[in-house]
C-alpha cells in the first residue's frame, strides 16, 4: 500500500515538472501550451503534496530524494512564474502622482460569453463602471441588440456582431479618429484598431480577441496576430493600448515576447494577478484580460467587477496621460 502510494508521489512530482517545462518550450503545439495558465494551482498542489510525502515517508532514501526534488524545482518555477504579479514586487505602470495633470481614460473589458443571457448584469457593470471606453468580446447580433440602449451614453461606436464567439462591440465617450476592422492571421478571427483623440491626442488602441491554444484551431496562427500588433507598435510613436481577452497569462512566453518586442507595459505586475477566468468555477482562476500600454500612462486604478453570467469576470482599468 504505502509502495503504491510512495510512486503516486513520484507521478505528481514527475507530472508536474512535465507541467512546469512544457510551456516554455516556445511551441504551437495546444498540448504543451495549456499548461502555463495554471501556475498558482501546481504551487499549492505540489507544496501539499510534498508536505503530505514528508508526514508518510521518512526522507533520505535516494527515492524521496528524488521525489522531493522533482517537486521543489517544479515548484520553484511556477512560483518564478507569478512572483512578479504579487503586490510589493516593482510596478511596470507607475501609480498616477497626486499633482499628475494628464488626461485620463478608463476603458472596460468583458468578455460577455456568447451563451449568456444575462443582459442585465452586463449593463449594470457598464453602468457601475462608467468607463470612457467599453471593449467587448464574444458579442453576437442578439448582444448588440441588447446593449442598444448605452449608445446614448456612448456616441462613438464600432459595433461588429459575429457569431461563433468571434463579434466585437466598442463603445466610446471619446471621439473615434479612425477604425481598422482587421483579420491579421485568420479570416474568420477580427480585430480592431482604433485611434481616439483624447482631449486632442491621438490614442491607438489595438482590441483583440485571439484564440486559445486548443485542437481545432489552426495552432499555426495561434502568435501571429500578436506578433503583427507588436512590429506594428515599434514603427508607431503615439501612445497606445493593447486591450481584450488574449486567451493567455502574462508570463507565457509567447505574452512575455509580444510585450518585449512592442515594449509595452503591464499594470498589473506588483500588485496581483487579477483573475478575470474563470468566473464560474474558483478552481480555474488565472488572468486572461489585459491592457497593455505603452510607456506613456500612469494608472490610476484597477478593478475587478462582480461575476455577470459570463465566464470572464469585468475588469476596469484606469489611466491618466504622462506629460512628455
Amino acid at each position: 500500500m504505502f509502495a503504491l502510494l510512495e510512486i503516486l508521489f513520484l507521478i505528481i512530482g514527475s507530472f508536474g515538472l512535465f507541467a512546469a517545462i512544457s510551456p516554455k518550450l516556445r511551441t504551437e503545439a495546444w498540448w504543451l501550451r495549456i499548461w502555463t495558465y495554471a501556475r498558482l494551482q501546481f504551487c499549492i498542489l505540489l507544496a501539499v503534496s510534498a508536505l503530505l510525502y514528508i508526514a508518510f515517508f521518512p526522507v533520505g532514501s535516494l527515492l524521496s530524494i528524488i521525489i522531493l526534488s522533482l517537486h521543489g524545482i517544479a515548484f520553484i518555477m511556477y512560483a518564478a512564474d507569478i512572483w512578479p504579479y504579487l503586490p510589493g514586487r516593482p510596478k511596470e505602470v507607475p501609480r498616477a502622482p497626486r499633482d499628475a495633470t494628464g488626461a485620463k481614460l478608463s476603458i472596460l473589458l468583458i468578455n460577455v460569453l456568447q451563451e449568456n443571457q444575462d443582459h442585465a448584469a452586463v449593463l449594470d457593470r457598464i453602468d457601475e463602471a462608467g468607463a470612457d471606453i467599453v471593449f467587448l468580446s464574444e458579442t453576437s447580433e442578439a448582444w448588440r441588440e441588447a446593449l442598444s440602449d448605452i449608445e446614448a451614453d456612448y456616441p462613438y461606436t464600432y459595433l461588429l456582431p459575429l457569431e461563433e464567439h468571434n463579434g466585437l462591440l466598442f463603445y466610446s465617450r471619446l471621439p473615434i479618429q479612425n477604425v481598422q476592422e482587421r483579420y491579421l492571421c485568420q479570416d474568420h478571427i477580427p480585430s480592431l484598431t482604433i485611434d481616439v483623440d483624447l482631449q486632442g491626442e491621438e490614442i491607438r488602441l489595438y482590441c483583440i480577441h485571439p484564440r486559445p491554444p486548443r485542437p481545432r484551431d489552426k495552432p499555426e496562427h495561434l502568435d501571429d496576430e500578436l506578433m503583427i500588433v507588436a512590429d506594428e507598435l515599434r514603427e508607431q510613436d503615439r501612445p497606445a493600448m493593447v486591450i481584450g481577452d488574449f486567451n493567455e497569462v502574462g508570463w507565457s512566453w509567447m505574452v512575455r515576447e509580444f510585450k518585449r518586442h512592442a515594449q509595452l507595459c503591464d499594470p498589473k505586475r506588483g500588485r496581483g494577478l487579477y483573475n478575470s477566468y474563470s468566473a464560474q468555477n474558483p478552481l480555474l482562476a488565472w488572468p486572461l484580460d489585459h491592457a497593455f500600454v505603452t510607456n506613456d500612462f500612469y494608472l490610476t486604478g484597477m478593478r475587478r467587477l462582480p461575476a455577470c453570467g459570463s465566464d470572464h469576470y469585468p475588469i476596469l482599468y484606469g489611466f491618466q496621460r504622462r506629460k512628455a
